[in-house]
């Protein structure tokens, strides 16, 4: 990359560096190691031709210019409408919504791969960009929206529309979420208050005694409410994955939450037929309303339900992490973990340990 005349007055080469994430055994006394030093220096080779190849194609403009001069909202929309997973695909299409706004004009891959295209558009999801309540995005919804934009772009790499990755940069720390939460009193004071929408009362309250989301609830059938020797279970599918692989939750739920179901139907009919697919603002806006009406001072949303089922089922089931993450259908120990440090010292030090 050129020269450059230290201090010293001695000319030494300018380059450019990359830390890799292996390294070498420094003595390597056994075939084995030997091996592995021969395999990363084997890798570390191929690394740098594909590197110094990218920098020179970039320095005399040898990439497919038909490609890096595409428009970079159709490949989104392609790579969106390949998602399958309904939750996924709402939180790309929000991304895209905020893209478009930012990017009215459009924008060319050779345009956007800059840091300083990435600076531009992170700094509008966390200081510009509005939610349908008229709010400012938190930083974890902006740190999610940049994150799927960038991946996105980073799967255009592997089909040719860049050669280096560039849209980068460092992202906001994340403040723990606020968990709000019924508690079993405010349950039952909820379940005596009239609610004009019947289908949002039981289905809100079913919620927060099987911890389903409202898309879950949304497409449930009859046919996956199972009764079998006195007992009552759901079996949903959640979503499916490529090559046809689908995640299921399958709980039991207490036999008291099928007081909520009303009169079964037809298996493929739906059990909630009015419930809408997402929570919209109107939706939870309703809901807010019957709490108020019952006299509950808190902020609950839909998705309250979730952090309902599990604070009870920590307060008065006393079930362990491992337990309530199997319940919630968590990937991760830590997001369970986070309810526990709603409780009590003594009940999260029995529970815990």
């Amino acid at each position: 990359m050129g020269y450059y005349v230290d201090f010293d007055g001695k000319r030494k080469a300018n380059r450019k560096r990359r830390f890799l994430d292996f390294r070498l055994v420094s003595k390597p006394r056994t075939p084995k190691d030997r091996q592995y030093n021969k395999d990363c220096w084997e890798k570390a080779r191929l690394i740098a031709n594909k590197w110094e190849s990218s920098i020179i194609n970039e320095e005399y403009s040898l990439e497919d210019t038909e490609k890096v001069k595409s428009p970079v909202l159709v490949f989104l929309e392609k790579e969106i409408n390949r998602v399958r997973d309904e939750s996924s695909k709402s939180s790309c299409n929000t991304m895209l919504s905020h893209f478009k706004k930012h990017f009215p004009s459009g924008i060319t891959f050779k345009q956007l791969n800059k840091r300083e295209q990435a600076k531009d558009f992170y700094d509008y999801l966390t200081k510009k960009a509005i939610k349908k309540d008229g709010n400012n995005l938190n930083t974890k919804s902006a740190n999610k929206y940049f994150k799927t934009l960038r991946r996105i772009i980073a799967e255009s790499k592997l089909e040719g529309y860049i050669n280096d990755l560039k849209f980068d940069v460092k992202l906001l720390p994340e403040t723990k979420t606020e968990i709000i939460y019924l508690t079993l009193e405010e349950f039952r004071t909820l379940e005596k208050t009239e609610c004009n929408n019947p289908t949002l009362k039981n289905a809100f309250l079913f919620a927060c005694l099987t911890a389903l989301r409202i898309g879950d609830l949304s497409k449930i059938k009859w046919g996956n409410i199972i009764e079998e020797k006195g007992k009552i279970r759901y079996d949903v599918i959640m979503d499916k994955k490529s090559g046809g692989k689908e995640r299921r939750i399958s709980n039991y739920f207490d036999i008291y939450a099928k007081r909520y179901l009303g009169e079964r139907q037809g298996k493929d009919d739906r059990v909630f037929s009015s419930l809408p697919i997402n929570a919209s603002n109107k939706f939870n806006i309703k809901l807010h309303q019957w709490v108020s009406n019952a006299g509950i001072k808190k902020h609950i949303t839909f998705h309250c339900a979730k952090h309902s089922f599990a604070m009870y089922h920590i307060i008065h089931k006393g079930v362990n992490p491992f337990k309530l993450g199997s319940l919630l259908n968590h990937t991760d120990i830590r997001t369970s973990m986070h309810y526990y440090d709603l409780c009590s010292p003594e009940l999260k030090e029995k529970l815990v340990g």
